[in-house]
């Protein structure tokens, strides 16, 4: 009988130990998120992040996290500071992936390679980009955010391959004019590394439209169910 009691009293333990966990880790989310609807995106990241610290296979936390850091990085590069904003990009990417692993759930998955695919196509990672924006339809074939950016990605990527091209024609027709006997074995080497002011915009100016449309979902959100805890998005 006493082995019983002790028994129950452990399980007992465990459960009120992974209860007051799973409280601590949604209470920190639910502060990220308040900062984050502020738009202080470095403070709602600290607090995602002490919630991954309670959990690190928190799929929120980790998608949370990514959105803070991406959203950190379209105010620098917008502000001209693009080299710290693509440290965040490449930061903003480990949380997503690491998002996508912890999910089975397909819309969920839809989801973290929708906004996988937003940091690289912003960090001119075009070909990822565009195979992030694939994986999110293949989970989710409805979602039109995702089949816009694929669009604009593909479209991105034709106008750079279309620029590469004429640069190798032009090499080749400089070689040509300084030494006729010159071979070219190196002109197909060229790489746009930066994506041109005009793309950037072009991206940024997509971003925003959706941006404003899930700020207007959120609102909703936040009218229909007031006291309630904040969930990620």
């Amino acid at each position: 009988m006493k082995n019983l009691m002790n028994k129950i009293l452990l399980i007992l333990m465990i459960f009120c130990s992974k209860y007051s966990l799973t409280q601590d880790k949604v209470k920190l989310l639910n502060k990220g998120n308040e900062f984050y609807q502020n738009n202080e995106f470095e403070k709602s990241e600290y607090y995602y992040k002490k919630a991954l610290e309670k959990d690190n296979k928190y799929y929120k936390a980790n998608i949370n996290i990514g959105h803070s850091l991406f959203k950190q990085a379209q105010s620098l590069i917008e502000n001209g500071n693009d080299t710290i904003g693509i440290d965040k990009l490449k930061e903003s990417e480990v949380f997503y992936s690491n998002s996508i692993k912890l999910t089975k759930d397909k819309k969920e998955k839809a989801i973290s390679y929708y906004n996988l695919g937003n940091s690289q196509l912003l960090s001119n990672q075009i070909d990822k980009s565009i195979e992030s924006y694939k994986n999110s339809l293949r989970n989710e074939p409805n979602n039109l955010e995702a089949k816009h950016n694929l669009a604009l990605a593909q479209s991105l990527q034709n106008q750079q391959q279309q620029q590469q091209q004429q640069q190798q024609d032009n090499q080749k027709e400089e070689k040509k004019d300084n030494n006729p006997n010159t071979n070219d074995e190196n002109s197909n080497n060229t790489k746009k590394e930066n994506l041109s002011k005009e793309e950037i915009n072009q991206i940024l100016n997509a971003l925003k439209r959706q941006e404003q449309e899930v700020q207007k979902d959120l609102e909703k959100k936040k009218i229909n169910g007031k006291n309630k805890p904040l969930k990620d998005w």
